[in-house]
């Protein structure tokens, strides 16, 4: 193996160039570059790379074993950056902190992960990639959130916004899990554009309507899933649900079918919507979604999810183990 091991970091870097330049041309997408090109160069030099990485923030002159995954991951990372962050819907969500809405950026979670509220580690790099329980938190998943808003949250809105964060990734984890299935994919796109279009402001029907439409398609897919087929027009929420006995068992409430219903007036602007009838529309949403998708069979990314209305205890919080190394 020493000898497959390159000899200093400018060789390693000239190669991952060259490699880099095969992705490109053809034309290999941006997102998973880095672990494509760890993966082709542990296939050129008969590497079996570790991942993550047995040695953390390696120095320039440490080129072992251990080291090299890191160093092709700095590689690509300081190549392209943000760009190599993976695309997937859904990936947004919305918060409600005290009647300010604010977008949540959701990123996908493996295995278990735990998560706090706490304003005084806003800006703490917390471990990414970590052998025990990843650590993070919800603040700092809160889209252009400043510290002085932080600071200012009401200790009271904690159990709230971590009720909120909770229907989000249940209902994101989800729709993740059945990605595959085109009717859940296009709702999961459905649910991105209705929330951003809530946080605009500018069309609340048509964030109504975009939530009644991730709803409709969710629907659809267990209907599918149950009976073979699923009716292709019409999409009253009401009359779905009588279509499967699966959706009859999951007792979901008349009010989050009211919640989550929309005529096609309120997307033109025909029927009026207010900011809490477009709020409760999306929450409804979640919550359905969340509860029907899980009558389907399915290996879920997200195995565990627990989630602190406030800092993480002592005991289940290590400053030097959960932060990312300095470098």
């Amino acid at each position: 193996m020493t000898n497959n091991l390159p000899k200093t970091l400018e060789e390693l870097h000239a190669e991952l160039a060259s490699i880099d330049s095969d992705l490109r041309a053809e034309r290999f997408k941006l997102q998973g570059r880095g672990f494509e090109g760890k993966r082709r160069y542990s296939i050129r030099h008969d590497l079996e790379l570790q991942f993550p990485s047995p040695v953390e923030a390696p120095s320039p002159d440490d080129l072992s074993y251990g080291a090299l995954t890191a160093h092709i991951l700095d590689w690509f990372d300081a190549r392209y950056g943000r760009k190599l962050k993976v695309i997937y819907s859904p990936s947004s969500g919305i918060l409600d902190i005290d009647g300010d809405l604010f977008l949540l950026n959701v990123s996908m979670i493996w295995g278990q992960a735990q998560f706090e509220i706490n304003p005084a580690r806003l800006t703490f790099k917390y471990r990414k990639v970590s052998r025990t329980i990843p650590k993070a938190n919800v603040l700092q998943l809160v889209d252009a959130l400043t510290q002085a808003y932080a600071d200012s949250i009401p200790i009271q809105q904690y159990e709230r916004i971590l009720r909120q964060f909770g229907w989000v990734m249940m209902a994101h984890n989800e729709m993740l899990t059945y990605h595959q299935n085109r009717l859940v994919a296009e709702a999961s796109v459905d649910l991105d554009a209705g929330a951003k279009a809530l946080m605009d402001g500018i069309s609340l029907g048509h964030a109504r309507w975009y939530f009644e439409q991730t709803v409709e398609k969710c629907l659809k897919a267990i209907i599918q899933w149950e009976t073979g087929t699923y009716p292709k027009h019409g999409h009253k929420l009401d009359d779905l649900v009588k279509l499967s006995s699966k959706l009859i068992g999951c007792n979901l409430s008349s009010k989050s079918l009211a919640d989550a219903s929309c005529s096609a007036g309120a997307r033109y602007g025909e029927i009026a919507t207010s900011r809490d009838e477009a709020l409760s529309a999306y929450t409804a949403a979640l919550e359905i979604v969340a509860k029907v998708l899980k009558l389907m069979p399915g290996r879920r990314q997200m195995t565990g999810l627990v989630a602190y209305p406030g800092p993480f205890p002592d005991n289940a919080f290590d400053p030097i183990q959960d932060a990312e190394p300095t470098r």
